[in-house]
């Protein structure tokens, strides 16, 4: 997989989310994933995983979406930049606003505006105070809306080149505060100015939304009739795009005014209209529910494929690592004895050398089919994986040195009842073995542990090889 390649793919996942083909572009991301974990591009991880959640929140799976956030704040942790950090905090704002966890919003908020100030990223920061004045606005604290509006406009000015957008969707948040605190003075001015802004031929959610907002400042005004045009006006724009979320909302005002125009008979109609976009929405619900059933699997394959090593389906050494680090912790606590035995191939270089790299290959996976059938017991107590190359480790927990030397034993005459064949061609292996135990919690990291079955894997080496022995040196025949 070529740089170019991963570089295109980041660029196509960018491009289906602008065009909001959802479903398509997390299928894409499950792809960019899989490739980046496997080619450990760590730019197309964080890619996948930032697109991921926009694309899983946009169809309202939520739960996944927040997994997707956890995944790419942790890879960012290690891998990423303070660029996709504030990228990781935009998307999480979203989803504590969704679920209107709003002091939790606030809070990631703040972390994005001292970053993004740091960074001097100035669209970020006025994105930020943009959303913040939201938050404060459903939370009816439109003094703290005003304030944030206010800032989030003079950080939009700072910014070079000049985005026009970005400083209109922050005085919809200013005007949105106005109307909330009745100051109808500031909002009416305001809300007309930017009805006539240019810009609404190309943004038509925007158009909406502003007409929806000079509906609301006409109701205040008392001037019914002017805001239900309003209101029509808006709902048209919000039937363009399939906005329905939005149309609900006006659609909710407009039967309020019918009410007070004591218009029956649009009422009727509008009432209609009202009913026919909860029905759409429960019916995108139940299709929502069908893709995030889809979704869920798809996570899960991507989830065991990047714990699992991709030649021998075994674990992978940092899912070992991770799993044994938390084992040989509790088993400290609990002064309960954790087995290590670590296993390798006798003279693999010279197979790789002699029969080629696919039979190396082969032969290897025989070992782990061999490993699996003769070791492997129990999910929940017993993890094998591929440490690298052709050495293999077996970590059994709550199981003592001297029970597990019984199962090694068989599974080293196992092995040496093998007859691999590669192209007709017989292929003779061995295996070297050794292990050793925590010593019942006196060792507590892997590293640990693994350096004494390692050292008694040598030993076996040192010894002739086809053998196995505990880290005391003493060979077990």
């Amino acid at each position: 997989m070529t740089d170019e390649l991963l570089t295109s793919m980041r660029e196509k996942a960018l491009e289906l989310r602008v065009e909001g083909r959802y479903k398509e572009l997390i299928e894409h991301c499950d792809v960019l994933l899989e490739k980046g974990l496997k080619q450990q591009d760590h730019k197309a991880v964080l890619c996948a995983h930032i697109h991921h959640a926009s694309a899983f929140y946009s169809v309202g799976a939520i739960e996944e979406a927040f997994l997707s956030v956890d995944a790419h704040l942790q890879y960012c942790s290690q891998y990423g930049d303070e660029n996709e950090q504030l990228n990781g905090i935009n998307i999480l704002v979203i989803l504590y606003d969704y679920n209107r966890e709003y002091e939790k919003a606030k809070g990631a908020l703040m972390r994005g505006i001292e970053l993004g100030t740091r960074l001097k990223h100035w669209n970020m920061v006025s994105n930020a105070y943009s959303n913040y004045s939201h938050i404060c606005a459903c939370e009816k604290d439109y003094e703290g809306a005003l304030e944030n509006g206010l800032i989030g406009l003079e950080m939009a000015e700072r910014y070079v080149p000049e985005v026009p957008i970005l400083k209109f969707r922050v005085k919809l948040n200013i005007a949105n505060a106005y109307v909330g605190l009745d100051d109808t003075s500031h909002a009416g001015p305001m809300v007309e100015q930017m009805l006539a802004d240019p810009i609404l031929s190309t943004y038509i959610r925007e158009r909406a939304q502003c007409y929806d907002l000079y509906g609301r400042y006409l109701v205040k005004n008392n001037e019914f009739s002017s805001a239900l045009e309003a209101f029509e006006v808006a709902t048209n724009h919000a039937t363009e795009i399939q906005d329905l979320l939005l149309l609900k909302e006006i659609q909710e005002r407009r039967c309020d005014l019918c009410e007070i125009l004591d218009d029956r008979q649009l009422g009727f109609v509008v009432q209609q209209e009202y009913i026919k976009v909860l029905k759409t929405l429960q019916e995108q619900e139940l299709a929502k529910t069908a893709l995030k059933l889809e979704v869920k699997h798809n996570v899960a394959s991507i989830e065991r494929n990047a714990k699992v090593d991709y030649l021998t389906r075994l674990f992978n050494r940092r899912h070992l690592e991770d799993v044994a680090s938390n084992w040989l912790a509790q088993a400290a606590e609990e002064g309960r004895s954790v087995t290590c035995i670590a296993l390798d191939l006798d003279n693999f270089k010279s197979i790789n050398d002699t029969y080629g790299h696919l039979a190396g290959d082969e032969a290897l996976r025989e070992i782990c089919t061999t490993c699996r059938k003769v070791l492997w017991k129990s999910d929940s107590t017993e993890l094998l994986a591929r440490y690298g190359g052709d050495e293999l480790v077996f970590i059994l927990n709550g199981e003592t040195l001297d029970n597990a030397k019984e199962r090694v034993n068989q599974l080293l005459a196992e092995i040496q009842k093998l007859r691999i064949t590669f192209n007709e061609q017989p292929i003779p292996i061995t295996v070297s073995i050794g292990m050793t135990d925590n010593a019942n919690g006196a060792y507590s990291k892997f590293a640990d542990v693994f350096y004494r079955a390692d050292q008694a894997l040598y030993q076996s080496k040192a010894n002739g090889k086809n053998q196995v022995s505990a880290f005391e040196s003493s060979v077990m025949q």
